[in-house]
Parts: C-alpha cells; structure tokens; sequence
C-alpha cells in the first residue's frame, strides 16, 4: 500500500500543471440551454456620425447584457453585398470588448459578431454547420442566438458567433503559440494577399509556398506538395461539410467565406469554414458539385484526395449528420422559440416557422444524400 501511495504521489508530481484542464466560461454562451441575451448597444451623437460615414470602422459604444454594462466597446457594421445593412436597418455588427478597455470580456468572450441573418430566415443553418464542423474535429466559430437593441430600437433577433483571433485560436488549437491565421476576404484564393488576423505574418511565405505547390502541372507531384503543407485529412472534413450542406460560396466551390490557418508545429494549413448562412438551399442538389479554388482542385482531382474525401462524407452522415442530429436542432428550435417569446411572441412564432422550414430542408438533403453516397466512386 505504502509502495502505491509513493506511486501516485510520483505521477501527480510528474503532471505538468498546464494537464489541468480549466473551466471555460465562453463555452457557456453556445449552450442550447443559455438563456438568450439581450445586447443592448448604445452609440451617442458623435460615434454615430462617424459609424454611418464609415461603417467598416470601429467606434465606441455601450454594451448592456443582462445585468452588466460594458463601456467603451469597439463596434463596427459588417457584411458583404448579400447581408450588409446599414444602422437604421437591421445591421450585421462587430464587436470588439478589449479594443479600447484591456482584458474586457463578455463571458470570456473578447470579440464577437452579431449577424442579422437576413440570407437565412431560419438562424439555423450556421448553428447547424458550426455544430457539425464541431463534431468532426473541423474547428470553426461557435454559434448561438442574441437579440439586439440599437439605441432602445428592438432590431430583432440575431446569431451571435465567436470572433476569429488570437483567443479563438487558443481555443481552437490547444497548445499552439504563434502561427498565422488568415481572413479569406472576399473572393479571394491562396495566391491573393490575405488580410492576417493573427500571428507574425513573416511576409506571407506560408500562402506563397501553398501557392506555388498548386500550381504544380503533374496531378500526382501536386498533390504530394500540397499534401506537404495542408492538413488533408481536415481539408476533406471541410470540403465533405461544404458538399453535404450546399455550400456554393464557401472556400471550396467558391473561394470565399474562410479563415486559413498555419499551426506552427507542423505547419500543415487548416481551412477553417465561415459564413455558412446560406445553407441546404436545394435539398436535391448534386453531392459532388465540383471545386473552384486551388486547394481543392489540388486535392480533389487527385484519386488520393478523393478517396480521403469520399470517407469524410461518409463518416459525417453515419456519425454525425443523423436523425440524433435533426433532434438537436429541435432542441435548438423549441429553447430559442420559448426564450424569444419572453421578448416578442410574433418573433417567436415567426422564428419558429422559419426555423422549422430548415430544419425540414435538411432532412431532405439527408434523405437525398443517403441515396445517393453509395454511388460516389
């Protein structure tokens, strides 16, 4: 007994102290039983004025959540073509708590978006892919549901996401210090100069010399190039996700809608999926609809990566994309509908039908995709 007590004392001394795992309170927000915030933000006269000359530029607001007031929180409008709205509207918005106040979180949150979903009626679908991604070890930005006031105007409801930085990072890649991460902009591939969101950037040579293996002539050298320096095993993760849920504007089909970023461990780069609003549009679409962007013609053209792929989307509709799945969202429809009612019970029956129209598009898609897996050779 003295010998095994000696025993476990010896292995606890051993284990480094950063084993231990400690609470993570943001893990909280994107629980399907939170209670639904309110953000309400406040911009005075003079920050105004500045938001709507420049909308992509932060100014600084008044945050309250529930019973906290946070003060001088860097906000910003967002949005491409498709969802941006301007103040008066329903904006899509940024906000950033430790731009201008050091360490201010809200729940442990630093950064974060409020989306207005105006491109997807049901806020389900990037709750859905953020959960699948989750599920397959794809990191990607949690999400979440909010309601928004805007200078004591009741905008509606929104999907609140995580924002992609350093924190998002170290959430995302346990371990990892350094390392870029890339913003894919808009309709923009590898070859093009990313905006660095994170990390030392060290003039790009990641990207260049992604680049420079895509552009490899042999099929078969390409793909051992690119091979060398992505993370295939997560690039077909993502390009199964982005195929299953109809994603014509994401990275693979499209070149847009993604984050990139290069662990410094191994360096091999992963493609982290964004914007995922626009989702299961036609339930009967095609389950292998090609690839636009360098990467995934680098890797799809090739049988290897092809073969990778095909076990990928497999491995999501026997896992993961289930029936246990579509209850989930149930779970999600019935939470959000019960919370909002407490707020507006028109928003509530509203979201309630529209929620149920996607969640009822991808049962189709699943149906579809069953039938039609087997085929892919």
């Amino acid at each position: 007994m003295f010998r095994i007590s000696l025993l476990i004392l010896a292995v606890a001394a051993a284990t480094p102290a950063f084993a231990q795992t400690k609470a993570d309170p943001t893990a909280e927000v994107f629980k399907i039983s939170a209670p639904l915030p309110t953000f309400k933000i406040t911009v005075d006269d003079a920050n105004l004025k500045l938001l709507k000359a420049e909308p992509k530029k932060y100014v600084r607001a008044t945050v309250a959540v529930g019973d906290k007031t946070y003060k001088d929180v860097a906000i910003h409008l967002k949005g491409a073509a498709g969802s941006f709205r301007n103040w008066d509207d329903k904006p899509a918005l940024t906000l950033n708590f430790d731009k201008f106040v050091k360490d201010q979180t809200y729940s442990g949150l630093d950064k974060l978006h409020l989306n207005n979903s105006v491109q997807d009626g049901g806020y389900l679908n990037e709750i859905a892919c953020s959960e699948l991604a989750k599920a397959m070890g794809l990191p990607t930005a949690r999400a979440a549901h909010a309601v928004v006031e805007l200078n004591g105007r009741k905008v509606g409801l929104y999907v609140l996401k995580e924002g992609y930085n350093g924190h998002f990072v170290e959430r995302s890649f346990p371990g990892a210090t350094g390392g870029n991460l890339y913003d894919g902009g808009f309709l923009q591939d590898i070859d093009q100069k990313l905006k660095l969101d994170h990390g030392p950037g060290n003039e790009g040579k990641d990207l260049k010399a992604l680049a420079t293996a895509c552009q490899i002539g042999d099929n078969k050298k390409r793909y051992e190039a690119v091979e060398k320096l992505v993370n295939v095993d997560l690039f077909a993760k993502d390009v199964a996700l982005q195929f299953l849920a109809t994603d014509w504007d994401g990275y693979v089909r499209n070149r847009n809608n993604y984050r990139l970023y290069f662990p410094p461990k191994d360096g091999k780069a992963v493609f982290i999926p964004h914007g995922m609003d626009q989702m299961f549009g036609n339930p009967n679409e095609s389950i292998w609809p090609g690839a636009g962007a360098l990467v995934s013609r680098a890797i799809l053209e090739n049988d290897e990566g092809k073969k990778k792929t095909i076990a990928a989307y497999k491995e999501l509709m026997e896992k993961h994309f289930t029936p246990d799945f579509l209850k989930r969202m149930d779970a999600w429809i019935n939470h959000t509908r019960d919370e909002l009612a407490k707020t507006n019970k028109d928003w509530a029956k509203s979201f309630e039908n529209d929620a149920k129209q996607d969640k009822e598009r991808m049962k189709q898609r699943m149906d579809f995709v069953k039938k039609e897996l087997p085929k892919l050779k």
